[in-house]
């Protein structure tokens, strides 16, 4: 039964793991509600980003450093924290961590390990969290917050859907006006025309790397949604069009 149930990816981003004394936030107990009730539906995989964050605020740190290997010495450092977070707030769900490199899940041989690794997580009941490996490679360090790398993973499991949890209730129009609005559908040449010059918007990883995503999934029939992190039930009524944003071609 379990084996039938279709796939579900939910990305949930840096910017909405902290609260603004640089502590975990509430979105950690929203996601883990909404996995609990979609895991009667779903085969779901949970792609974290915010280790460098956490690694920031172990540290005492004042600022994030710019230097690519200090914050892959501060991912590695914060990953504990994080998987510690998750754990506490899924509470008696069993989880089993994942470190993966886009590249791996560019070599036929890799994506085999990695897709036998996940369903062996499943089949002890467990939910596979999956986190880019910073200690050897740079990719979503410097670009994306592992928004590309959801898309492989999504790819690779031939999942039915994948969730992109943000600071933002989907893609908006108007951005920052009073005329701003959720968009109930885009499609990935139209989300581009709702791009603002501040990266922030949609999380670290910006709009742009969210679209650029988006078109890996979509190209390989992958049903694409954006939605609030920070807010009960989001991922669950975003796939009944009650809250974010369709992304289609």
């Amino acid at each position: 039964m379990t084996q039938s149930l279709p796939i579900l990816v939910i990305k949930v981003g840096t910017s909405t793991l902290l609260d603004q004394s640089e502590q975990p936030s509430a979105t950690f107990g929203f996601v883990a509600d909404s996995i609990r009730k979609l895991s009667e539906t779903h085969r779901i995989i949970l792609i974290t980003s915010g280790a460098i964050g956490f690694g920031v605020t172990r540290l005492g740190l004042e600022a994030r450093p710019q230097e690519l290997a200090k914050l892959q010495a501060l991912s590695m450092i914060g990953q504990v924290g994080l998987l510690k977070s998750w754990r506490e707030a899924l509470e008696d769900t069993t989880v089993g961590q994942v470190l993966v490199t886009r590249h791996d899940l560019q070599q036929e041989v890799m994506t085999d390990y990695f897709r036998q690794s996940i369903e062996a997580i499943w089949g002890y009941g467990g939910l596979p969290i999956v986190n880019e490996n910073d200690a050897v490679t740079r990719d979503e360090i410097s670009f994306g917050d592992n928004d590309n790398l959801s898309a492989e993973v999504a790819v690779a499991m031939k999942a039915k859907t994948l969730i992109f949890l943000t600071d933002q209730d989907g893609i908006q129009a108007n951005y920052g006006t009073p005329n701003q609005c959720r968009l109930e559908f885009v499609t990935t040449t139209e989300a581009h025309q709702h791009l603002v010059p501040n990266k922030s918007y949609l999380g670290k990883g910006g709009a742009s790397s969210k679209i650029q995503a988006s078109c890996i999934a979509l190209a390989e029939g992958i049903d694409v949604y954006v939605a609030l992190a920070s807010r009960e039930h989001s991922a669950e009524n975003a796939l009944i069009g009650k809250s974010g944003t369709k992304v289609i071609q």
